[in-house]
């Protein structure tokens, strides 16, 4: 699963600064746009982490903080077991969560090499206007993957990224398909979900 992991990693990590967009860029104009500069963001930060991972780990952090609603991820990935959970709970699995994604996504950007993002200029978007899914290709020396973005754009015309498919994963239903096992095996004990949580792909 390595090959499809960093895959992911590189095509999630491309999007870092979806963000100040207006309601008149399509989400694909702008990837089209920034995804060049945010590889070479990535290839700069490499020594970092094999000299200091927690810096690496906290630069990669400050740069994603704007583009992912970490929170409406979490509660997606939490499912049916959301809306029995109190307030405590919600937000200590989100911040679990979340540096679980960011320390094993950091592990991965540590490894870019020569791969290339490729962005197709046609979206298909949503009746509702504020959703979008991107097409994406991640070329490596041996294999093509092709991903979809599922982005929206909130009121302050910000485009969030929510979900993304690779290669026929849908990684969202895979992180709930991760929490509902856990639940199951753990008895339905949320708060023992939550310290046990690891994300893996």
């Amino acid at each position: 699963m390595r090959p499809l992991f960093s895959s992911f990693s590189l095509l999630f990590f491309s999007s870092l600064f979806f963000f100040n967009q207006s309601f008149a860029e399509s989400s694909s104009e702008y990837v089209e746009k920034i995804h060049e500069d945010i590889v070479l963001v990535v290839r700069a930060k490499q020594d970092i982490y094999e000299e200091n991972p927690e810096e690496f780990i906290k630069a990669i952090s400050f740069a994603l903080q704007p583009l992912v609603d970490f929170k409406r991820i979490s509660r997606n990935v939490m499912g049916r077991y959301y809306k029995d959970a109190n307030k405590e709970q919600i937000e200590k699995f989100n911040k679990v969560f979340k540096a679980s994604l960011l320390e094993t996504y950091s592990k991965t950007l540590a490894e870019f090499k020569d791969e290339e993002i490729l962005v197709s200029s046609e979206v298909k978007k949503s009746p509702k206007g504020n959703r979008e899914k991107v097409s994406l290709q991640i070329v490596t020396s041996t294999k093509v993957y092709p991903a979809i973005y599922d982005m929206y754009l909130n009121k302050q015309g910000q485009w969030k990224l929510i979900n993304i498919v690779i290669n026929g994963v849908n990684l969202g239903l895979t992180f709930r398909n991760q929490f509902y096992s856990l639940m199951e095996k753990e008895g339905n004990n949320l708060d023992v979900v939550i310290e046990r949580w690891v994300t893996s792909i």
